[in-house]
Protein backbone atom coordinates (compact mmCIF):
# COMPACT_ATOMS: atom_id res chain seq x y z
CA UNK A 1 0.00 0.00 0.00
CA UNK A 2 1.23 3.48 -0.89
CA UNK A 3 0.60 6.67 1.15
CA UNK A 4 -1.89 7.82 -1.53
CA UNK A 5 -3.78 4.52 -1.29
CA UNK A 6 -3.85 4.84 2.50
CA UNK A 7 -5.33 8.33 2.20
CA UNK A 8 -8.05 7.11 -0.18
CA UNK A 9 -8.86 4.28 2.22
CA UNK A 10 -9.22 6.59 5.24
CA UNK A 11 -11.46 9.00 3.30
CA UNK A 12 -13.60 6.26 1.80
CA UNK A 13 -17.28 6.63 2.69
CA UNK A 14 -19.24 3.75 4.15
CA UNK A 15 -23.03 3.58 4.44
CA UNK A 16 -24.77 1.23 6.88
CA UNK A 17 -28.48 0.50 6.32
CA UNK A 18 -30.71 1.83 9.10
CA UNK A 19 -33.93 0.33 10.41
CA UNK A 20 -36.09 2.73 12.43
CA UNK A 21 -38.60 1.21 14.82
CA UNK A 22 -41.27 3.86 14.18
CA UNK A 23 -43.74 2.33 16.66
CA UNK A 24 -41.37 3.16 19.54
CA UNK A 25 -41.44 6.91 18.85
CA UNK A 26 -44.17 9.31 19.97
CA UNK A 27 -46.99 9.31 17.40
CA UNK A 28 -44.89 6.88 15.31
CA UNK A 29 -42.73 9.81 14.22
CA UNK A 30 -38.95 9.61 14.66
CA UNK A 31 -36.92 12.70 15.50
CA UNK A 32 -36.61 14.85 12.38
CA UNK A 33 -32.81 14.54 12.53
CA UNK A 34 -33.00 10.80 11.83
CA UNK A 35 -36.29 10.29 9.98
CA UNK A 36 -34.59 9.96 6.56
CA UNK A 37 -31.92 7.50 7.64
CA UNK A 38 -34.25 4.61 6.89
CA UNK A 39 -34.00 5.58 3.20
CA UNK A 40 -30.44 6.89 3.02
CA UNK A 41 -28.60 4.83 5.64
CA UNK A 42 -25.93 6.30 7.91
CA UNK A 43 -22.72 7.42 6.19
CA UNK A 44 -19.25 8.04 7.66
CA UNK A 45 -15.60 7.73 6.64
CA UNK A 46 -12.99 5.30 7.90
CA UNK A 47 -10.97 8.04 9.58
CA UNK A 48 -14.08 9.35 11.38
CA UNK A 49 -14.82 5.94 12.87
CA UNK A 50 -11.21 5.34 13.93
CA UNK A 51 -11.18 8.73 15.66
CA UNK A 52 -14.49 8.06 17.41
CA UNK A 53 -13.39 4.65 18.68
CA UNK A 54 -9.89 5.80 19.59
CA UNK A 55 -10.95 8.86 21.58
CA UNK A 56 -14.27 7.74 23.05
CA UNK A 57 -13.27 4.24 24.22
CA UNK A 58 -9.99 5.32 25.86
CA UNK A 59 -10.40 3.93 29.37
CA UNK A 60 -10.31 6.26 32.38
CA UNK A 61 -7.06 5.37 34.21
CA UNK A 62 -7.14 3.37 37.44
CA UNK A 63 -3.65 4.67 38.30
CA UNK A 64 -0.93 6.83 36.79
CA UNK A 65 0.51 3.91 34.78
CA UNK A 66 -2.76 2.50 33.45
CA UNK A 67 -2.29 3.14 29.73
CA UNK A 68 -5.31 2.62 27.51
CA UNK A 69 -5.54 0.12 24.67
CA UNK A 70 -4.78 1.70 21.28
CA UNK A 71 -8.20 0.96 19.83
CA UNK A 72 -7.79 3.01 16.65
CA UNK A 73 -4.70 1.02 15.69
CA UNK A 74 -6.52 -2.24 16.39
CA UNK A 75 -9.53 -1.35 14.25
CA UNK A 76 -7.38 -0.04 11.41
CA UNK A 77 -6.15 -3.63 11.19
CA UNK A 78 -9.21 -5.79 11.88
CA UNK A 79 -11.85 -3.91 9.83
CA UNK A 80 -12.16 -4.72 6.15
CA UNK A 81 -12.18 -1.37 4.36
CA UNK A 82 -12.29 -2.99 0.91
CA UNK A 83 -14.90 -5.72 1.41
CA UNK A 84 -18.30 -6.06 -0.25
CA UNK A 85 -19.76 -4.62 2.97
CA UNK A 86 -18.21 -2.65 5.81
CA UNK A 87 -17.29 -5.17 8.52
CA UNK A 88 -14.56 -7.26 10.08
CA UNK A 89 -12.00 -9.01 7.91
CA UNK A 90 -13.16 -12.52 7.00
CA UNK A 91 -11.72 -15.43 9.03
CA UNK A 92 -10.57 -13.06 11.78
CA UNK A 93 -9.33 -15.08 14.77
CA UNK A 94 -10.77 -13.50 17.94
CA UNK A 95 -11.97 -15.37 21.01
CA UNK A 96 -15.43 -14.65 22.48
CA UNK A 97 -14.18 -12.31 25.25
CA UNK A 98 -12.19 -10.25 22.81
CA UNK A 99 -15.11 -10.16 20.37
CA UNK A 100 -17.52 -8.89 23.04
CA UNK A 101 -15.25 -5.94 23.84
CA UNK A 102 -14.86 -5.13 20.16
CA UNK A 103 -18.62 -5.16 19.54
CA UNK A 104 -19.12 -2.76 22.46
CA UNK A 105 -16.48 -0.42 21.05
CA UNK A 106 -18.07 -0.50 17.59
CA UNK A 107 -21.41 0.35 19.22
CA UNK A 108 -19.86 3.33 21.02
CA UNK A 109 -18.00 4.56 17.94
CA UNK A 110 -21.01 4.36 15.60
CA UNK A 111 -23.32 5.76 18.30
CA UNK A 112 -21.12 8.78 19.01
CA UNK A 113 -20.76 9.49 15.29
CA UNK A 114 -24.51 9.31 14.75
CA UNK A 115 -25.24 11.59 17.71
CA UNK A 116 -22.64 14.09 16.49
CA UNK A 117 -23.55 14.02 12.81
CA UNK A 118 -27.35 13.83 13.05
CA UNK A 119 -28.04 15.80 16.22
CA UNK A 120 -24.96 18.05 16.07
CA UNK A 121 -24.08 17.11 19.66
CA UNK A 122 -20.89 18.80 20.84
CA UNK A 123 -18.18 16.12 20.85
CA UNK A 124 -16.80 17.12 24.24
CA UNK A 125 -20.22 16.63 25.90
CA UNK A 126 -20.56 13.02 24.69
CA UNK A 127 -19.45 11.07 27.73
CA UNK A 128 -20.39 7.82 29.45
CA UNK A 129 -22.91 8.28 32.24
CA UNK A 130 -21.62 7.62 35.74
CA UNK A 131 -23.59 5.92 38.50
CA UNK A 132 -25.24 2.62 39.34
CA UNK A 133 -28.54 1.01 38.36
CA UNK A 134 -30.06 0.48 34.94
CA UNK A 135 -29.37 3.57 32.91
CA UNK A 136 -28.37 4.64 29.43
CA UNK A 137 -24.70 4.57 28.42
CA UNK A 138 -24.02 8.09 27.16
CA UNK A 139 -25.22 11.62 27.55
CA UNK A 140 -24.73 14.67 25.36
CA UNK A 141 -25.83 18.28 25.11
CA UNK A 142 -26.51 20.89 22.45
CA UNK A 143 -27.37 24.30 23.82
CA UNK A 144 -30.10 23.60 26.39
CA UNK A 145 -31.29 20.30 24.92
CA UNK A 146 -30.40 17.20 26.93
CA UNK A 147 -29.75 13.89 25.19
CA UNK A 148 -29.43 10.32 26.49
CA UNK A 149 -28.19 7.42 24.36
CA UNK A 150 -27.95 3.68 24.72
CA UNK A 151 -25.13 2.45 22.46
CA UNK A 152 -25.13 -1.26 21.66
CA UNK A 153 -22.97 -3.34 19.33
CA UNK A 154 -23.05 -6.99 18.30
CA UNK A 155 -21.52 -9.38 15.78
CA UNK A 156 -24.78 -11.34 15.68
CA UNK A 157 -27.71 -9.82 13.81
CA UNK A 158 -30.31 -11.78 15.82
CA UNK A 159 -29.12 -10.18 19.07
CA UNK A 160 -30.28 -6.71 18.08
CA UNK A 161 -33.87 -7.32 19.15
CA UNK A 162 -32.76 -8.29 22.67
CA UNK A 163 -30.54 -5.20 22.78
CA UNK A 164 -33.55 -3.02 22.01
CA UNK A 165 -35.56 -4.83 24.69
CA UNK A 166 -32.72 -4.26 27.20
CA UNK A 167 -32.83 -0.55 26.37
CA UNK A 168 -36.58 -0.54 26.97
CA UNK A 169 -36.03 -2.07 30.43
CA UNK A 170 -33.53 0.62 31.27
CA UNK A 171 -35.96 3.33 30.20
CA UNK A 172 -38.71 1.85 32.35
CA UNK A 173 -36.44 1.80 35.40
CA UNK A 174 -35.36 5.39 34.81
CA UNK A 175 -39.01 6.31 34.34
CA UNK A 176 -39.68 4.88 37.82
CA UNK A 177 -37.04 7.27 39.18
CA UNK A 178 -38.89 10.24 37.63
CA UNK A 179 -35.98 11.44 35.50
CA UNK A 180 -36.18 13.37 32.20
CA UNK A 181 -34.47 14.04 28.81
CA UNK A 182 -35.26 15.92 25.59
CA UNK A 183 -33.98 13.13 23.32
CA UNK A 184 -33.73 9.45 24.28
CA UNK A 185 -32.40 7.09 21.63
CA UNK A 186 -31.32 3.44 21.50
CA UNK A 187 -28.71 2.77 18.79
CA UNK A 188 -27.93 -0.88 18.09
CA UNK A 189 -25.20 -1.66 15.53
CA UNK A 190 -24.71 -5.06 13.94
CA UNK A 191 -21.29 -5.45 12.32
CA UNK A 192 -20.27 -8.87 11.14
CA UNK A 193 -17.64 -9.95 8.65
CA UNK A 194 -17.49 -8.02 5.39
CA UNK A 195 -19.49 -10.71 3.55
CA UNK A 196 -22.53 -9.79 5.70
CA UNK A 197 -24.63 -6.64 5.37
CA UNK A 198 -24.33 -4.46 8.52
CA UNK A 199 -27.37 -2.83 10.14
CA UNK A 200 -28.21 -0.06 12.58
CA UNK A 201 -31.52 -0.13 14.50
CA UNK A 202 -32.89 3.07 16.09
CA UNK A 203 -35.62 3.00 18.74
CA UNK A 204 -37.09 5.37 21.31
CA UNK A 205 -39.48 3.81 23.85
CA UNK A 206 -41.02 6.47 26.13
CA UNK A 207 -39.48 7.25 29.52
CA UNK A 208 -38.42 10.09 31.79
CA UNK A 209 -34.65 10.47 32.23
CA UNK A 210 -32.16 11.74 34.78
CA UNK A 211 -32.55 15.03 36.58
CA UNK A 212 -29.03 15.50 37.91
CA UNK A 213 -26.86 14.99 34.84
CA UNK A 214 -27.04 18.51 33.40
CA UNK A 215 -26.45 20.91 36.26
CA UNK A 216 -23.28 23.01 36.54
CA UNK A 217 -21.45 20.48 38.69
CA UNK A 218 -22.20 17.59 36.33
CA UNK A 219 -21.09 19.61 33.29
CA UNK A 220 -17.70 20.19 34.95
CA UNK A 221 -17.43 16.54 36.05
CA UNK A 222 -18.07 15.30 32.52
CA UNK A 223 -15.64 17.86 31.10
CA UNK A 224 -12.88 16.47 33.35
CA UNK A 225 -13.76 12.91 32.29
CA UNK A 226 -13.66 13.88 28.61
CA UNK A 227 -10.24 15.50 29.06
CA UNK A 228 -8.99 12.46 30.96
CA UNK A 229 -9.84 10.27 27.97
CA UNK A 230 -8.04 12.68 25.63
CA UNK A 231 -4.94 12.49 27.83
CA UNK A 232 -5.14 8.70 27.62
CA UNK A 233 -5.66 8.94 23.86
CA UNK A 234 -2.50 11.01 23.42
CA UNK A 235 -0.44 8.73 25.71
CA UNK A 236 -0.14 10.91 28.83
CA UNK A 237 -1.51 8.59 31.52
CA UNK A 238 -0.26 10.62 34.54
CA UNK A 239 -2.17 13.64 33.23
CA UNK A 240 -5.18 11.44 32.48
CA UNK A 241 -5.17 10.17 36.05
CA UNK A 242 -4.91 13.73 37.39
CA UNK A 243 -7.95 14.83 35.39
CA UNK A 244 -9.95 11.76 36.36
CA UNK A 245 -9.21 12.35 40.06
CA UNK A 246 -10.43 15.92 39.62
CA UNK A 247 -13.67 14.62 38.10
CA UNK A 248 -14.20 12.48 41.18
CA UNK A 249 -13.25 15.35 43.50
CA UNK A 250 -15.70 17.71 41.79
CA UNK A 251 -18.44 15.13 42.10
CA UNK A 252 -17.77 14.79 45.83
CA UNK A 253 -17.05 18.42 46.78
CA UNK A 254 -19.20 20.23 44.20
CA UNK A 255 -16.74 23.09 44.45
CA UNK A 256 -14.56 24.04 41.46
CA UNK A 257 -12.04 26.08 43.48
CA UNK A 258 -11.34 23.18 45.84
CA UNK A 259 -11.16 20.81 42.87
CA UNK A 260 -8.60 22.98 41.09
CA UNK A 261 -6.46 23.35 44.23
CA UNK A 262 -6.58 19.57 44.57
CA UNK A 263 -5.60 19.21 40.90
CA UNK A 264 -2.65 21.58 41.36
CA UNK A 265 -1.29 19.35 44.12
CA UNK A 266 -1.74 16.18 42.07
CA UNK A 267 -0.15 17.58 38.91
CA UNK A 268 2.93 18.65 40.90
CA UNK A 269 3.34 15.06 42.11
CA UNK A 270 3.00 13.80 38.53
CA UNK A 271 5.34 16.40 36.96
CA UNK A 272 8.40 14.13 36.85
CA UNK A 273 6.47 11.28 35.22
CA UNK A 274 5.02 13.64 32.62
CA UNK A 275 8.44 15.18 31.88
CA UNK A 276 9.90 11.70 31.45
CA UNK A 277 7.39 10.97 28.68
CA UNK A 278 8.86 13.88 26.70
CA UNK A 279 12.47 13.15 27.62
CA UNK A 280 12.33 9.55 26.41
CA UNK A 281 10.52 10.51 23.21
CA UNK A 282 7.21 8.82 23.95
CA UNK A 283 5.49 12.19 23.60
CA UNK A 284 6.60 14.48 20.77
CA UNK A 285 5.64 17.81 19.21
CA UNK A 286 4.45 18.06 15.60
CA UNK A 287 4.10 21.39 13.78
CA UNK A 288 1.52 21.57 10.99
CA UNK A 289 0.25 24.65 9.16
CA UNK A 290 1.04 27.05 11.98
CA UNK A 291 -0.33 24.81 14.75
CA UNK A 292 1.50 22.61 17.26
CA UNK A 293 0.28 19.22 18.45
CA UNK A 294 1.46 16.94 21.26
CA UNK A 295 1.12 13.17 20.97
CA UNK A 296 2.74 9.84 20.17
CA UNK A 297 3.11 7.31 17.35
CA UNK A 298 1.78 3.83 18.06
CA UNK A 299 2.45 0.60 16.17
CA UNK A 300 0.63 -1.89 18.40
CA UNK A 301 -2.76 -2.13 20.08
CA UNK A 302 -1.59 -3.36 23.49
CA UNK A 303 0.49 -0.77 25.40
CA UNK A 304 3.75 -1.82 27.02
CA UNK A 305 2.27 -1.37 30.50
CA UNK A 306 -0.29 -4.14 29.90
CA UNK A 307 1.60 -7.21 31.11
CA UNK A 308 0.53 -10.27 29.19
CA UNK A 309 -1.15 -13.02 31.14
CA UNK A 310 -2.32 -16.40 29.93
CA UNK A 311 -5.83 -15.02 29.51
CA UNK A 312 -4.83 -12.18 27.18
CA UNK A 313 -1.79 -13.77 25.55
CA UNK A 314 -3.95 -15.03 22.70
CA UNK A 315 -5.45 -11.59 22.24
CA UNK A 316 -2.01 -10.11 21.61
CA UNK A 317 -1.36 -12.49 18.74
CA UNK A 318 -3.88 -11.02 16.34
CA UNK A 319 -2.36 -10.91 12.88
CA UNK A 320 -1.91 -7.14 12.71
CA UNK A 321 0.04 -5.19 10.13
CA UNK A 322 3.59 -4.26 11.06
CA UNK A 323 3.76 -1.55 8.39
CA UNK A 324 1.23 0.95 9.76
CA UNK A 325 1.86 3.55 12.46
CA UNK A 326 -0.80 5.87 13.86
CA UNK A 327 -0.24 9.23 15.55
CA UNK A 328 -2.67 10.19 18.32
CA UNK A 329 -2.40 13.66 19.80
CA UNK A 330 -4.07 16.94 20.71
CA UNK A 331 -3.64 20.61 19.88
CA UNK A 332 -1.01 22.36 22.03
CA UNK A 333 -3.56 24.99 23.10
CA UNK A 334 -5.82 22.25 24.43
CA UNK A 335 -2.88 20.55 26.14
CA UNK A 336 -1.98 23.80 27.89
CA UNK A 337 -5.60 24.18 28.97
CA UNK A 338 -5.48 20.70 30.48
CA UNK A 339 -2.16 21.12 32.27
CA UNK A 340 -2.79 24.65 33.54
CA UNK A 341 -5.90 23.37 35.32
CA UNK A 342 -8.24 26.15 34.22
CA UNK A 343 -11.94 25.57 33.60
CA UNK A 344 -13.22 29.14 33.22
CA UNK A 345 -13.31 29.08 29.42
CA UNK A 346 -13.75 25.40 28.66
CA UNK A 347 -16.39 25.98 26.00
CA UNK A 348 -13.88 27.85 23.83
CA UNK A 349 -10.89 25.71 24.76
CA UNK A 350 -12.61 22.42 23.94
CA UNK A 351 -14.05 23.38 20.52
CA UNK A 352 -11.93 23.79 17.41
CA UNK A 353 -12.53 24.62 13.76
CA UNK A 354 -13.90 22.09 11.29
CA UNK A 355 -12.03 18.89 10.51
CA UNK A 356 -9.05 19.31 8.20
CA UNK A 357 -6.56 17.09 6.41
CA UNK A 358 -2.88 17.93 6.58
CA UNK A 359 0.23 16.42 4.98
CA UNK A 360 3.85 16.27 6.13
CA UNK A 361 6.57 14.22 4.44
CA UNK A 362 4.24 11.49 3.10
CA UNK A 363 2.44 11.38 6.44
CA UNK A 364 -1.32 11.92 6.40
CA UNK A 365 -2.94 13.82 9.29
CA UNK A 366 -6.56 14.60 10.15
CA UNK A 367 -7.57 17.18 12.76
CA UNK A 368 -10.95 17.08 14.50
CA UNK A 369 -13.26 19.62 16.13
CA UNK A 370 -12.47 18.32 19.64
CA UNK A 371 -8.83 19.43 19.27
CA UNK A 372 -7.47 15.95 18.56
CA UNK A 373 -5.27 14.90 15.65
CA UNK A 374 -4.61 11.51 14.10
CA UNK A 375 -1.79 10.76 11.70
CA UNK A 376 -0.99 7.75 9.52
CA UNK A 377 2.25 6.63 7.96
CA UNK A 378 3.62 3.48 6.39
CA UNK A 379 6.96 2.08 7.50
CA UNK A 380 9.46 1.77 4.68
Amino acid sequence: MTPDQLQLLLNKQFTIPVEIRNDTFANNRPYRQINRLGQTGFTFTGKELLHAIGSKTAALPANNMDDCINSAYLYANILDFDGANFGYKPNLDMDSDLQTNRSNEIGIGIGCLLANKQFNIDWDTLESIKGLGKRFDYRGKKRNRKHAYEFKGTKYRQKQNSQIESGVEKKLEMHARAENYDVELIISTFLGSSDQEPRIILADPPFDGYSGEYNRVSEIVYSFRHLSRLAQFMGNTPLGRTLYLQARKMQEEKNLTKTQLFGNRVIINEADRINTLFENGKLINIHLDGENYIGRWVDSWLPESKNLTKSNEKKSRLNLSKNLEIFQGINLKLYQHMTENQRKDSKTALRFDKNNDKFLNSQYFSTFTDGTIMGYRLKT
